[in-house]
């Protein structure tokens, strides 16, 4: 039998922000691709691969921070898409 604990720690630098999303035209909740893929339970490399497809919005500028409501949007889509 084989246990495996693992916690994941937010730091300030990979905290939350609020920011105008030019895509969803509206002031939006962003964050840092790794505390966005901790938010809807995706990996960081995964949120990069749809930043790249350009499957959801984001901004870059000093770093590069995604809309969190498009990530879960997307993710509901696809959780509800017939196989």
């Amino acid at each position: 039998m084989i246990e495996i604990d693992e916690r994941i720690a937010i730091t300030n630098e990979e905290r939350q922000f609020e920011a105008y999303c030019s895509d969803c035209k509206k002031m939006a909740q962003m964050a840092t691709p790794k505390t966005a893929g901790i938010l809807v339970d995706i990996s960081e490399r995964e949120v990069f691969r749809l930043i790249e497809r350009k499957e959801i919005h984001f901004i870059e500028n000093a770093r590069v921070l995604v809309c969190v409501e498009s990530l879960r949007d997307r993710r509901a889509d696809s959780s509800t898409t017939p196989a």
